[in-house]
């Protein structure tokens, strides 16, 4: 570039005026007979006070050579900024009449400098330059200003037709330098001790360059101190007529050490093949770029292009294998409980970047942690801050990294621990969830006002608290505070959850909205990893809406509102058997003993299907129905969330030729209802939650004899009834034979009589026929 160039003539320039300069003097002058003009011309001019106690050197030829010792430079009245034991200087003057610049050596000795910037921003360093001289030295500047423009002006038309001297500086060294940087503003102080070799320098050849440094920064006390040591060996080359440079075999090697740095000392290695520097096209090449420290290695390819105009980037890294938990154990950061020791042990990742000062894109990422593997694509806008990832990945436990589950000493008595944990959760967990200030935020509401953002998801083989998912697929968008994920979909315990969700956190409290949707999943499993309660089976489907607000579990938990419709099919209550609750019910009312081996452990059926409303965490399903064959089943009650219990009651009826064989009772209960309560934590054992209700099992069963009273009863009158109409009818028939067996007689008697008449008035006719014969 031109002003490359520029700085190039300038040096070759400023060195043969040097050059000729100190020819002269050499040869004429004794510079020790000026050493008080030149302090005096120094105060007067710049207000720069020279300290000049050693003698001052120098030769002619064949060498323009240099020496000055114990030299010391000050800015007014303030204390000396730049001191030096020992500077030289040496210039070959024949090849000079060749365009070449040969120096010998370029050596300053116990460099010391001390800067010092105050409260109101003030270097030290600063000339104060005094009134009588500043407007001569103004215009002068003004003057200055306009020809160097027109020197430049010219220069760049004809940068092209000049040659570059050559130059070999055969050695170039500062020795010891200390360097002091006190800043009041920053309440810094940064002290620094340098040594520097460069050697056989020259255009268009590698060159060695050698440095050793060691720097301190701190308070103004010089407490919480940090101290870094590097150093650094390279080859360099200058390729002025392209401007260009090259460094090969770079390789830094450092030292951090200090109060704040958690693994003091910290060492760390910094290499490269190469670094190729093209100033006109600003490009930057960094070739088997490699970074080593704590057991991790980090490889990389960088290209820039437009370096100091409009910076655009492409880079490749590459983090080799290395075990997070001993890097976080060496950094000092406590790890937290996990219930696998050998989680977070091994991590690599592989990056492909490119972007500008206005856009990052970074794909492929390819990350594996353990024996999770993920890829990802990124795009991230800088200006506004936002962006878009899609991340895929397979085989993620989570539960290795999280602590073991709190379970109960040996000897303690889990009831009574229920009954305390039920209690203390009611009392706090009233209508609506109020957050417990000292319990851990569940979400970072902070953290998600700021993001903006696109996220897509895709991840096989998780478990999470034991909750084994096949397929995780989710997208989502996070704006202003309100992250939308639609849609969420799982492949679970042989079946699908598909759901959207809404949280909002714009407010001072979170805010949740789901739309769950469960098509066919296995609930005992599911139940059984998420809270250990295998207490029903089935085949589940639900639909609903629910809304939800807090920033804990159990301010969510008690503050859940909403409704679900819910079928399970093929399914049971497992270790419940209503039928043998029913059953000992009845058999307690009767004073019978039951023999309850004849029973099962659950309570198999065809379908249940319930809605269930929810109210603060509280859920009730008062269209419960249970549909199996010999029972039928409708229930209502409360199934707490926040206190995990419930406090159920179910009505049984029982039908089937079975029950008369396993309760020992007629054919009349089999068409009555039975209630059945169900009540206790869901820690508590399935098989001693639901129980007979005793007093209703009475109650029916009173009813039921008033109602087998009244039937006897009935049937007494009834054959009471039947007996007095038998005894009217035999009655009647006996009157009745003897009404006819007395006409009988009667007539016969008057029959008798009337034939007897009859003889007696035939005889008597005849009689008196023959009386007139």
């Amino acid at each position: 570039m031109v002003w490359f160039k520029r700085f190039v003539y300038f040096v070759l320039i400023l060195l043969t005026l040097i050059g000729l300069a100190l020819a002269y003097v050499g040869l004429f002058v004794n510079p020790n007979d000026f050493k008080d003009e030149l302090k005096n011309v120094a105060m007067e001019k710049a207000n720069v006070r020279l300290r000049l106690e050693g003698d001052i050197g120098w030769s002619f030829f064949p060498w323009l050579g240099l020496e000055m010792e114990n030299i010391g430079v000050a800015i007014g009245s303030d204390a000396e900024i730049v001191q030096f034991d020992r500077a030289e200087f040496g210039l070959a003057m024949l090849p000079l009449l060749e365009q070449k610049i040969q120096v010998n050596k370029v050596n300053l000795v116990n460099l010391k400098a001390h800067l010092h910037q105050n409260a109101q921003g003030e270097g030290n360093w600063q000339l104060q330059i005094p009134p009588s001289t500043s407007k001569t030295d103004a215009n002068m500047a003004v003057v200055k200003g306009s020809s160097n423009v027109s020197a430049s002006a010219s220069q760049t038309a004809h940068s092209s037709d000049v040659k570059i001297p050559d130059i070999h500086l055969e050695e170039l060294r500062i020795e010891k330098a200390q360097i002091v940087y006190r800043n009041e503003q920053t309440k810094q102080l940064i002290e620094a001790d340098l040594d520097v070799q460069l050697k056989d320098v020259q255009w268009d050849k590698a060159w060695p360059m050698v440095m050793e440094a060691s720097l301190t920064q701190s308070d103004l006390q010089g407490h919480q101190s940090i101290k870094v040591e590097a150093s650094l060996n390279s080859q360099l080359t200058v390729f002025p007529e392209r401007e260009s440079l090259l460094l090969d075999a770079l390789v830094v090697q450092a030292s951090i050490s200090g109060e704040a740095i958690p693994a003091s000392p910290l060492e760390a290695k910094l290499s490269a093949v190469n670094v190729a520097m093209d100033l006109p096209q600003e490009n930057l090449l960094i070739d088997g770029l490699s970074l080593s420290s704590m057991g991790v290695n980090l490889d990389a390819k960088v290209q820039a292009f437009e370096v100091l105009s409009d910076p655009k980037f492409s880079a490749t890294l590459s983090v080799g294998a290395f075990n997070p938990r001993t890097l976080l154990t060496a950094l000092q950061i406590p790890l937290p409980d996990m219930a696998d020791s050998t989680a977070l042990t091994k991590a690599s990742a592989n990056v492909a970047l490119e972007g500008s000062l206005d856009e990052l894109t970074v794909q492929p990422i390819a990350i594996v942690l353990d024996d999770t593997k993920i890829e990802a694509n990124a795009v991230l806008s800088l200006s506004p801050l936002r962006w878009d990832v899609s991340i895929a990945g397979a085989n993620l436990d989570l539960d290795r990294y999280l602590p073991d589950p709190v379970e109960a000493e040996a000897g303690v008595d889990t009831e009574a621990e229920t009954k305390i944990g039920i209690e203390a959760k009611s009392t706090t967990a009233s209508g609506k969830a109020q957050a417990n200030p000292t319990e851990a935020e569940l979400i970072p509401v902070e953290l998600i006002r700021g993001l903006n953002g696109h996220v897509g998801l895709i991840f096989d083989d998780i478990q999470v608290k034991k909750l084994t998912i096949d397929q995780l697929a989710l997208d989502t968008t996070q704006t202003n505070g309100v992250v939308s994920i639609s849609p969420l979909e799982a492949s679970l315990y042989q079946g699908k959850v598909s759901s959207q969700l809404r949280l909002d956190v714009r407010g001072n409290t979170p805010k949740i909205d789901i739309e769950p949707s469960v098509e066919a999943v296995q609930i005992q499993p599911f139940l059984i990893d998420l809270m250990a309660m295998d207490n029903i089976a089935g085949e589940t489907f639900l639909r609903g809406d629910l809304t939800s607000q807090g920033n804990s579990v159990d301010a969510l938990m008690s503050s859940l509102q909403g409704d679900l419709l819910v079928e399970i099919k093929q399914g049971a209550l497992v270790g419940t058997n209503l039928t043998k609750s029913v059953c000992e019910g009845i058999a307690s009312i009767r004073k019978k003993t039951l023999n309850v081996s004849q029973f099962g452990n659950d309570t198999p059926f065809e379908t249940m299907r319930f809605p269930a409303h929810i109210v603060d965490g509280q859920i009730s399903t008062p269209g419960l129905a249970i549909s199996s064959v010999g029972l039928q089943v409708t229930g209502d009650g409360i199934i707490a969330l926040p206190t995990q219990s419930l406090n159920y009651q179910v009505n049984v009826g029982i039908a089937g030729s079975q029950l008369d064989a396993a309760c020992g009772v007629n054919e009349t209960v089999t068409q009555l209802t039975f209630p059945v309560v169900c009540k206790g934590a869901f820690s508590d054992d399935p098989a001693g939650l639901c129980r007979p209700d005793l007093v209703g099992f009475g109650t029916l069963f009173a009813d039921l004899a008033k109602q087998e009273a009244a039937q006897k009863l009935a049937e007494e009158k009834a054959k009471l009834k039947a007996e007095l109409k038998q005894k009217e009818a035999e009655l009647k028939a006996e009157l009745k034979a003897k009404r006819d067996a007395e006409e009988a007689r009667l007539k016969a008697e008057l029959k008798a009589k009337r034939e007897a008449e009859e003889e007696r008035l035939k005889d008597k006719l005849k009689d008196k026929l023959k009386s007139l014969f």
